[in-house]
């Protein structure tokens, strides 16, 4: 699978994928007893659906909050090893790094400082000077790509026009086709919305923080 091809269908990037497909179970459950009985009360598949809706909302938005991360120049560090290893340098410009911190934290430790606290004075010591020279040109918060809702939403209208097409040559199976289609359908569409809504948040949190660090 190429990288673009990752970048469309990967699982791995749909964050708390279980409340997602609980609000589908929740959604499909409710459709079959809707049609199978066709309650004259319905005030309690009214909830249900808005319960499924609201599981979906819910999801969307610890998705979205599961993507932001922090830069690792704003976040708190206190283990060298690991606070280099997240910077985009090569491998040796890490090692040279790595040892000029380390240095720099014995020295503390020498004045007395713990070794917990030396690394932390030391990391602390080291983003100070690249906050004042690199601030103004990065970013404090980075987000994912979003692809993955593009994908799974394009491939879920595609499995929605396989279950639709069925739905007229299998008979005995009609009710769970005609369901799993419907359900295809709005989730697929509500996935490719939710992307282009990602990236509207995207902007508008960059564009906040931007003007905030400038």
């Amino acid at each position: 699978m190429n990288t673009q091809a990752r970048k469309l269908f990967s699982l791995a990037d749909i964050k708390y994928a279980w409340l997602l497909l609980l609000s589908i179970l929740v959604c499909f459950v409710t459709y079959y007893v809707d049609e199978i009985h066709n309650p004259r009360d319905e005030l309690w598949l009214s909830v249900c659906y808005f319960t499924s809706f609201m599981m979906a909302a819910v999801w969307s938005g610890a998705n979205y909050a599961g993507h932001i991360r922090m830069n690792v120049l704003y976040s708190k560090q206190h283990n060298i090893r690991v606070y280099v290893d997240q910077l985009a340098l090569s491998g040796e410009d890490k090692l040279e790094l790595q040892n000029y911190l380390e240095d720099f934290a014995c020295d503390l430790q020498l004045k007395g400082l713990t070794e917990e606290e030396a690394a932390k004075k030391a990391i602390a010591h080291f983003k100070v000077e690249e906050f004042l020279s690199m601030s103004k040109h990065t970013r404090p918060f980075e987000t994912h790509g979003h692809h993955y809702l593009l994908g799974w939403g394009i491939l879920a209208e595609g499995a929605a026009l396989i279950t639709g097409a069925l739905y007229f040559l299998w008979p005995p199976l009609s009710l769970y086709l005609r369901i799993s289609t419907a359900i295809l359908v709005v989730y697929g569409v509500c996935l490719i919305v939710l992307f282009f809504i990602y990236k509207m948040l995207d902007a508008l949190i960059f564009r906040k923080l931007r003007d905030y660090f400038s």
